[in-house]
């Protein structure tokens, strides 16, 4: 029988090598597997003589890391689901890369969705996903508050039905929840809907300079115009834009804005 897809496995670990395979031939049959390396540099010559539809990267090896194997292409042509040993901090990393991933050790089920996803997929990685999540696992990882990072020069990958765009995190207002979706504010162009939780976000944007003011608002610290005192409060966002603040939320979040006065040099 004709196989679906040709693949090729590289990582470090010949434990881990064995088991993706083992997986692969369990829930994916139609997926072959013409070569593993253990290292980069052998993945390298790996890919240019197999021309493999799909790549399962390791991100963490000796040497060169999977970042490194992907630079010295011109063009990554084959399809890429990166495998890693991460844990909470990787997660959010993907997640502002818009990039699937494979924790180790490998589900079943999850890798079965991640090589139906990638059949089902029109667009190949694009280089500014990778460099986000590159700068993502580059940066630390702590979510204190005395930590939390200036949004400057940070983007986000928002995937849409239509692709995936990449948006200056300055220049995002607020995250309003629409159920199942998050529809994404702007301080230029129309607004963005993405077909994810309010919740993700939340997890994403945790180390920078954004809070959940309400169960149904992200908000932009950088773009608060004026703070309203109340039971929770309201804040006036640079588009003219009242959000409730929680009762419950009140007090962490004018810690938290305290915090980014200070660091900002805006507070006198």
């Amino acid at each position: 029988m004709k196989q679906d897809l040709r693949a090729v496995i590289i990582d470090d670990e010949t434990n881990a090598r064995e088991a993706l395979t083992n997986l692969l031939r369990l829930v994916c049959p139609g997926v072959e597997i013409c070569g593993e390396a253990k290292n980069a540099d052998l993945g390298i010559e790996l890919i240019k003589e197999k021309k493999p539809d799909l790549v399962f990267l390791d991100i963490q090896m000796p040497g060169k890391s999977g970042f490194d194997l992907l630079a010295s292409f011109e063009k990554v042509v084959f399809g890429i689901i990166f495998t890693t040993a991460y844990q909470e901090f990787a997660i959010r990393a993907f997640r502002f890369s818009a990039i699937d991933y494979l924790l180790k050790p490998i589900d079943p089920d999850e890798l079965q969705v991640a090589v139906e996803k990638y059949k089902l997929q029109t667009v190949s990685l694009s280089p500014q996903q990778i460099q986000i999540l590159q700068q993502q696992l580059d940066s630390p990882g702590t979510i204190r508050l005395i930590h939390r990072q200036r949004n400057d020069n940070q983007r986000i990958a928002l995937p849409t039905a239509e692709g995936i765009h990449f948006v200056q995190m300055t220049e995002i207002i607020q995250c309003e929840s629409l159920g199942s979706y998050t529809k994404f504010h702007l301080l230029k162009g129309p607004a963005i809907v993405v077909s994810r939780l309010l919740k993700e976000y939340e997890e994403i944007l945790d180390n920078y300079y954004f809070f959940r003011v309400h169960q149904s608002n992200i908000i932009n610290l950088e773009h608060i115009k004026r703070y309203v005192k109340g039971d929770g409060g309201q804040v006036w966002m640079s588009d003219n834009t009242e959000i409730e603040v929680s009762r419950r939320r009140k007090d962490e979040f004018l810690s938290i804005l305290s915090d980014f006065y200070v660091n900002s040099g805006k507070l006198k």
